[in-house]
């Protein structure tokens, strides 16, 4: 309970412009989740290419690891930002 408190007071403590960089990041992985899922439901109801489906996972796995990076990239950045002042 303690650590999961702990990461809510860093979030809440994170940066203004940190948070806006995040949040835009967050929306273009969104954007690129939406792009893999279409391509999956055409596999799905339309074709039946192995291939279209490799692709439309991969790209799913993609903006999975981009939203976890983001994610990341902003504690880092605002953990570095913070020990330089």
């Amino acid at each position: 309970m303690v650590l999961f408190n702990n990461i809510i007071n860093t979030f809440k403590n994170l940066d203004k412009k940190i948070i806006k960089i995040m949040i835009s990041g967050l929306k273009f992985c969104f954007l690129i989740t939406l792009i893999s899922i279409t391509i999956l439901l055409i596999y799905i109801f339309i074709s039946k290419y192995f291939l279209l489906y490799q692709i439309g996972l991969l790209v799913f796995q993609l903006s999975l690891y981009f939203s976890i990076d983001f994610i990341v990239a902003a504690f880092v950045i605002d953990t570095i930002k913070k020990q330089i002042k």
